[in-house]
């Protein structure tokens, strides 16, 4: 059987390793299919760079699976993947025995194009490189069969195309992605470019040749698209963005989504059930143990009086909590009044905003004594002069205060509540709230559970923000098993403002995949700032001088850099080479 070019416009190849996967391709349209060792080392849980390791021999592992598994049960083509490595090394030979099995055809894998320069050459001496390679597909291809010929540099492809085969394609590297995946190291623009050169090369060598691409930086369809938008190619094949990565994300979601069935059926005590109720109407999400615990002592203190203090974490969002002691009781038909020290001007002025004054035009009792307010909250008390937290904390304490510049007794009518993000573990400091506010507000306390310790909560969360902020959000669906787990793991130091960053950073996303782990690197907050600045720039060092073939010149141009700063940076990263 032989692959025609004619009988599709764009070719889409896989490489795959089991029966199972085989006739998942079939189905999904594939044109021909790939039995190499790679594949079958994927389906044994190893990576697909192990194809290239002495481990099992690579001729009898491909040949038994894809005769047992794949030619009984595969109408569409399948390709024989053969070396130049084995015993016997006969082109001709070879030839007859991808005939005489049933196969349609050939492809060179595992090859030496994944070697070094220096060792590509050492097997060409030895009369077992990549020229030995493009002899044995042409044999197969003299005996009527069908040839790929997989290349990774210009040179090997102009090798394939001077040989008259049917395919050559260029292999970009191991692929990215997944929990095997390899590092990116060129963009898709830069492959993209690289595509372009080489295939008008071939093309002009040998115009019947069909050019396909795999591997690298190109994941999803998407990927694929931004090259052949750029680069006019013949088709592509998929191995482990075929058959690894779908099938890693089909399995960790089918087991996510069991796990997360399972976690519904916890049903809440009648108590519980009744705090998330009275809670989502203040306008709390979610209904963790953290969560619960809160509401249950947010509803006993909100019924009071007594002055609060609430510290929330940066970032967290303190609005629920102030809704639920505003809509407690009688204050919830009365105004609240808010003061955030952080944008006085004055912060001494305060003063006079709370206890009044004495003027010309009469006494000003101060927002204290005003009984239209129900709630004072004060944001950041530690701003306060450390006279005004004295004077506040002995009117909180007896009820009542003489205002300033007059003998006029006046009683203290709305409810104070101070709101500090300054949270000590140990709680024995005063949080800048002086030592008298301290000790008067000392059990009298709300912490607001910050979001590494709901993260039961935290899909919740994220809906309701995205729901919020804009309708091109994305929301927990739209997020891979392994995504959401990375943002699971996340420490949150800043808590919902963070949340809200990240969401802001991926709207407007083409939702044409998951989001993957990779697309959040650069978005999540790193909990050590400077260790993460480090690794970035070594990354982007060391990529830099791979793309360039580790010249030194080009690459310190790359970076926008000196030579001299360049060796500098290879010294402090510990780079040799």
């Amino acid at each position: 059987m032989r692959l025609a070019k004619s009988e599709t416009d764009f070719l889409v190849g896989a490489a795959i390793g089991s029966g199972n996967a085989a006739l998942a391709a079939e189905r999904g349209g594939a044109d021909f299919l790939l039995a190499i060792n790679a594949g079958r080392l994927r389906n044994m849980g190893a990576p697909s760079i192990a194809c290239m390791l002495p481990i099992l021999d690579a001729g009898s592992l491909t040949q038994s699976f894809a005769v047992g598994e794949l030619l009984p049960q595969c109408k569409v083509p399948v390709l024989l993947g053969v070396n130049a490595w084995g015993e016997s090394c006969n082109p001709a030979e070879i030839a007859e025995r991808v005939r005489s099995s049933g196969f349609a055809g050939a492809v060179n894998f595992p090859s030496g194009m994944h070697y070094t320069h220096a060792m590509q050459q050492l097997l060409s001496r030895a009369g077992r490189g990549i020229e030995k390679e493009v002899e044995i597909l042409r044999a197969v291809q003299d005996v009527g069969l069908t040839t790929m010929f997989y290349c990774a540099t210009r040179t090997q492809a102009r090798l394939g195309a001077d040989a008259g085969l049917d395919m050559v394609c260029l292999n970009l590297g191991w692929n990215a992605g997944g929990a095997f995946g390899h590092r990116m190291r060129a963009s898709i623009e830069e492959t993209a470019s690289v595509a372009r050169e080489i295939g008008r090369l071939i093309k002009r060598i040998h115009p019947g040749v069909a050019f396909l691409l795999e591997g690298g930086p190109i994941v999803t369809a998407e990927d694929l698209g931004r090259v052949t938008a750029r680069a006019p190619i013949d088709g592509y094949v998929g191995g482990s963005t075929i058959e690894r990565l779908p099938f890693e994300a089909s399995v960790a979601d089918q087991i996510d989504a069991y796990r997360r069935a399972s976690n519904r059926r916890v049903a809440l005590d009648t108590e519980s059930a009744k705090l998330v109720t009275w809670g989502q109407r203040c306008g709390f999400v979610g209904r963790s143990s953290a969560l619960v615990a809160f509401l249950r002592r947010l509803r006993v203190l909100a019924g009071g009086q007594t002055p609060l203090m609430i510290f929330a974490e940066p970032g967290l969002d303190v609005r629920p909590t102030l809704r639920a002691l505003e809509n407690q009781s009688a204050r919830g038909k009365k105004k609240v009044l808010e003061i955030d020290l952080l944008s006085e001007e004055f912060p001494a002025g305060v003063g006079r905003r709370l206890f009044g004054s004495a003027e010309l035009a009469g006494l000003n009792p101060g927002a204290l004594a005003d009984e239209s307010l129900g709630l004072i909250v004060i944001r950041a008390p530690s701003a306060l002069p450390s006279t005004l937290k004295r004077r506040l904390a002995r009117a909180l304490s007896d009820g009542s205060f003489i205002i300033p510049g007059s003998r006029r007794k006046v009683s203290v009518l709305p409810r104070v509540v101070l709101v500090s993000d300054d949270w000590d573990q140990g709680r024995g400091q005063d949080h800048g709230s002086g030592a008298e506010l301290a000790r008067l507000l000392a059990g009298w306390t709300l912490r607001v559970p910050p979001l590494r310790d709901r993260v039961e909560d935290l899909m919740a969360v994220l809906d309701k923000l995205a729901e919020e902020l804009t309708p091109a959000s994305p929301g927990r669906s739209d997020f891979s098993t392994a995504a959401r787990k990375l943002l699971t793991a996340h420490t949150w130091s800043e808590n919902e403002a963070e949340l809200k960053r990240l969401l802001g950073g991926l709207a407007g996303r083409k939702l044409t995949h998951q989001i993957q782990p990779e697309e959040l690197a650069g978005l999540l907050e790193s909990d050590d700032g400077d260790e993460a600045d480090a690794r970035t720039e070594k990354r982007r060092v060391v990529d830099a001088l791979w793309r360039n073939g580790f010249h030194r010149t080009r690459t310190a141009e790359a970076l926008g850099i000196s030579r001299k700063t360049l060796y500098n940076k290879m010294a402090k990263y510990g780079l040799k080479g």
